[in-house]
């Protein structure tokens, strides 16, 4: 783990169908797994009462390798180094084949702890959209030069019409399947944990951002951006809410 694991934090994960299972396995049952067993599971613990599910408005496009996201909000991320989220199930009778997900999707975990959040604007619900800006920033740059860059991206967000608020995160940990069966027992690989970028913010709206919102977020002359080793930006559309839909209110 490269974070310590405990306060306010968000398990992120992102996911799509694994190749070798597009013959045995579509969106919709890969869907009501994720919602009538495996969030159903979830939202059951003591750690996490509720979860989001969200869809890249790109999807099918190369640049979005995994367009299907779900998250989940928890008060102490220490929750994900006890024994009840290790039980959490990935065998089902609903996925075919074998049943066991990392069999037949490829999901990347984000363990992400919360650093601070805007006031909504309006009365909060769920978002309809969110607008995700993720980068690595340069090794020398200090998390004051960070924060300050964000801070001047949520200012010029925050002008768009239908805008929510932001929240912003830094990564803990990550993992992708071969971590993933570690944990959970199952024969794994030696693959490398991911690298995703280790800062992003969380861009809410009520409805579709305009696209000039995504072009200034890119066109940024910010030095913090211009030097980051990452920048990843992508808009998802709000596909479903689990438990009490609350999303550090």
């Amino acid at each position: 783990m490269s974070a310590e694991m405990k306060g306010p934090g968000i398990l992120w994960v992102t996911s799509r169908i694994a190749a070798s299972a597009k013959d045995i396995l579509d969106e919709e049952t890969f869907m009501k797994w994720y919602d009538d067993d495996h969030i159903a599971e979830i939202v059951e613990t003591e750690g996490i009462k509720d979860a989001f599910r969200y869809i890249n408005v790109e999807r099918g496009s190369p640049s979005v390798p995994k367009p299907f996201l779900a998250f989940y909000p928890m008060p102490d991320l220490a929750f994900t180094q006890g024994s009840d989220f290790k039980k959490i199930r990935v065998k089902s009778d609903i996925l075919p084949g074998s049943g066991i997900v990392y069999d037949l999707a490829d999901i990347d975990v984000g363990y992400y702890g919360l650093v601070g959040k805007t006031e909504a604007t309006a009365k909060k619900e769920p978002a309809q959209y969110i607008v995700v800006s993720a980068i690595e920033p340069a090794s020398d740059a200090s998390d004051d030069e960070v924060n300050k860059f964000f801070d001047e991206q949520i200012a010029a967000v925050s002008k768009a019409s239908n805008y929510l608020r932001t929240i912003r995160f830094k990564l803990c940990y990550a993992r992708t399947n071969a971590q993933s069966r570690a944990l959970k027992g199952l024969p794994t690989t030696d693959e490398p944990a991911p690298e995703p970028p280790t800062w992003q913010a969380v861009h809410e709206f009520s409805v579709e951002p305009a696209a000039e919102v995504r072009g200034n977020i890119k066109g940024d002359s910010n030095p913090v951006l211009e030097k980051a080793k990452q920048n990843e930006l992508n808009v998802y559309k709000l596909a479903k809410t689990h438990g009490g839909k609350k999303f550090f209110e």
